[in-house]
């Protein structure tokens, strides 16, 4: 048996060894980062979490980006992660094969979106979908979906019409999260959805917006609320699980059940001697791409880019058009200039639809979105180092977790000035934003990762805003508290905004 007690001793020893090597790596990789600067208060245990650096309003984002405009290290508990905030710090991660990896934080989605665009950890996977899907996302194609975008933007505004004729104010994030939900039904998956009209029908019942709240909740409050539960056994263990997990499986049921539905369609085709020549959207590429050896994305990879795209194509999107129609409301000056614009482009037309060829004449209107965006854009996005990074003479190295703050890069004094705070749309016209570094606005990220469905986004809002303020005058209702824009992966209203909607004469 001394064959047995030198075999246990040899993988002891071997086991011993690796743990060595990898407590040697993660000392190696934190003094390093001690080296970068650091806000102060930090706690032995807690790190910054004492000092809610991600609580509603985001003072403590713009102070300590004023204060490190550059980079800084935020302690998440024990565990320090540097963060870039300035376009010279952040451009080598974005452009370069250094940051290409996802960082073990979006593990946190797997349960939900699985390893799709957006949250797939191994970059050769990524690469492959995003070559097969990258055709759906074509300029031509995305010009087919504006008259969906109208259609769907029609039924919200009947029922903004009985609002307005009741005297009740519009709930912003409810009735665009149901709206926008409708147009990526409509547009990537060819699915006539009822979803803007129907009503639960009990309190407790989850429909698309309820389960997509809890998922997000769920994620945000494991990001940046207590570290422990970033541990898969015990989240699953926390009074957060069963609601994730009923929520999870709810909206996994509708994707799985839209690929069963398009299956099916295509194989009946396929056998009546009419397959589809090309794909038609979004799940129809899923469907049928191919590699190069001729095969295709499993049942797994399909849903998993469906629910992904479910969910981006909808909630950034309704988030991004209740900030749009609260500056609007805000701000009468420049709510008048783009209803000016859409007027004179509408004018003599027996219709308010809004046509592909508008889209690019809608110039003040684009203004007043990418001001918004740069306002209320997304916070922390987290990327792993394969290479070493040089960040301001501090060498970061391979195995890092570095993030890089979005809404910290927008509200940079040293990028954007201290008017920072500031509604100015102006800043985007040519020859204001010329003067900014390219890499000073990013808000769908940069460099091969940065976001596949920006234009879907762009025309979409651009769409629904233009035929909003062609029917209506926009108000806040009085009396309401200035909306805090809180972290919940998306930046939201930390309460639902209200807007007074008058119609036109």
């Amino acid at each position: 048996m001394l064959w047995l007690s030198s075999l246990c001793v040899l993988l002891g020893t071997i086991f011993f060894l690796r743990i060595l090597s990898s407590l040697h790596r993660t000392l190696k990789i934190r003094s390093a980062i001690k080296k970068l600067p650091c806000p102060p208060g930090v706690h032995w245990l807690a790190g910054h979490q004492k000092q809610s650096p991600f609580s509603p309003g985001m003072q403590w984002q713009r102070d300590t980006v004023a204060a490190f405009p550059r980079a800084y290290t935020l302690w998440r508990g024990f565990i320090p992660i540097p963060v870039l905030v300035h376009p010279d710090t952040i451009k080598p991660l974005v452009v370069n094969p250094t940051g290409s990896v996802k960082s073990s934080f979006y593990k946190l989605f797997w349960d939900w979106l699985g390893e799709g665009l957006g949250t797939s950890l191994d970059n050769t996977k990524w690469k492959r979908n995003r070559r097969l899907l990258t055709s759906s996302f074509h300029l031509d194609i995305l010009r087919t979906y504006v008259p969906i975008y109208n259609d769907c933007i029609e039924v919200l505004m009947g029922k903004l019409d009985q609002l307005a004729a009741e005297g009740k104010p519009m709930k912003t994030d409810h009735e665009f999260g149901l709206c926008t939900f409708d147009a990526i039904l409509r547009t990537a998956c060819s699915y006539q959805s009822n979803c803007q009209l129907e009503k639960r029908h009990k309190p407790e019942d989850l429909d698309i917006l309820t389960a997509t709240e809890i998922l997000i909740r769920t994620v945000q409050e494991r990001k940046t609320g207590n570290p422990l539960l970033v541990i898969p056994w015990l989240f699953r263990l926390s009074s957060l699980y069963p609601e994730w997990r009923r929520a999870c499986q709810y909206v996994h049921r509708i994707a799985d059940e839209l690929i069963k539905k398009r299956k099916k369609e295509i194989s009946e085709k396929a056998e009546s001697k009419d397959p589809p020549v090309s794909p038609r959207d979004f799940l129809d590429t899923l469907i049928l791409a191919r590699d190069t050896d001729g095969s295709g994305l499993t049942v797994k990879e399909m849903t998993d880019e469906v629910n992904t795209f479910l969910f981006a194509g909808h909630e950034t999107t309704a988030t991004a058009m209740t900030w749009i129609l609260y500056n609007l409301a805000k701000y009468p000056e420049h709510q008048s200039k783009v209803r000016e614009e859409v007027d004179k482009i509408l004018e003599n037309r027996d219709t308010d639809r809004i046509t592909s060829k508008d889209l690019n004449q809608l110039e003040y209107l684009s203004l007043v979105i990418k001001e918004t965006f740069r306002m209320y854009s997304a916070v922390l996005l987290s990327r792993t180092l394969t290479a070493p990074l040089n960040v301001d003479g501090v060498t970061l190295l391979p195995g890092t977790l570095v993030a890089f703050n979005i809404y910290q890069l927008h509200h940079n004094p040293t990028v954007w000035g201290d008017d920072h705070m500031e509604f100015k749309p102006s800043r985007f016209l040519p020859e204001n934003f010329a003067k900014i570094d390219p890499f000073g606005y990013l808000p769908f990220s940069a460099g091969p990762r940065n976001c596949i469905g920006q234009h879907f986004a762009h025309n979409q809002v651009k769409v629904m805003a233009a035929r909003i303020l062609r029917r209506f005058h926009l108000s806040l209702v009085e009396g309401e508290p200035e909306p805090l824009p809180n972290l919940n992966i998306a930046l939201k209203p930390l309460h639902e905004i209200l807007i007074r909607i008058k119609p036109r004469d």
